[in-house]
C-alpha cells in the first residue's frame, strides 16, 4: 500500500509517464529504479545511490522523484532503517515504475519475501526438533514417574 491507501499498482499518479521517460532525467531514474528493484530487495548501497541521485537531480520535478524524496526522508528521519522501512522504500520505487517494469519488480520482491518466509518456517521447525522431547506429553510422563519414585522411596522409608 502507498500513502494514498492504494496498492502500488493502482497509484498511477506516481509512476513515470511516457513524457517523463523521454527526458534524460526520466531515463536515468527509470534505469536506477529498475536496477534497485531487480533482485527483489533493497540494499543499503542501493538506497544510498537512490538518495544520491535524487539529491543530484534536485531540479527533477517529476511526481515519481518527489514521492521518492518524501519516502526516503521519512525513512531516514530517525537515523536508522528497519527491514520494514527498506520494504517501504522498495514499494515506493515500484510505484514509480511503468506497468511492465513494476510487474517484474513486484514478482522479484514477492519471490524474495516467499523465500524469506520459507526460511523462517524452516528455522522454527529446526528449533522445535532441536528442543527434543520437551513437549507436554514428556512433561506429564516425567511428573508421573517422579511421583511414583517418591512414593516408592516413602514406602521404603516407612516400611
Amino acid at each position: 500500500m502507498t500513502d494514498t491507501g492504494l496498492p502500488t499498482y493502482l497509484d498511477r499518479g506516481l509512476s513515470l509517464t511516457h513524457a517523463e521517460l523521454c527526458t534524460e532525467l526520466g531515463k536515468e531514474l527509470l534505469l536506477l529504479c529498475k536496477s534497485v528493484t531487480a533482485d527483489g530487495r533493497l540494499s543499503p548501497e542501493e538506497l544510498a545511490a537512490l538518495r544520491q541521485w535524487l539529491s543530484d537531480a534536485e531540479t527533477a520535478a517529476m511526481p515519481a522523484a518527489q514521492h521518492l524524496r518524501v519516502i526516503i526522508a521519512k525513512v531516514l528521519a530517525d537515523g536508522k532503517i528497519t527491514p520494514d522501512e527498506y520494504r517501504e522504500v522498495h514499494r515506493a520505487v515500484e510505484a514509480t515504475l511503468p506497468f511492465d517494469a513494476r510487474r517484474q519488480a513486484m514478482d522479484a520482491r514477492l519471490e524474495v519475501e516467499a523465500a524469506e518466509e520459507s526460511a523462517v518456517r524452516a528455522a522454527r521447525a529446526e528449533q522445535r526438533r532441536d528442543r527434543g522431547p520437551r513437549g507436554t506429553a514428556f512433561r506429564v510422563t516425567a511428573v508421573v514417574a517422579l511421583l511414583l519414585a517418591l512414593g516408592a522411596v516413602a514406602a521404603w522409608l516407612l516400611g
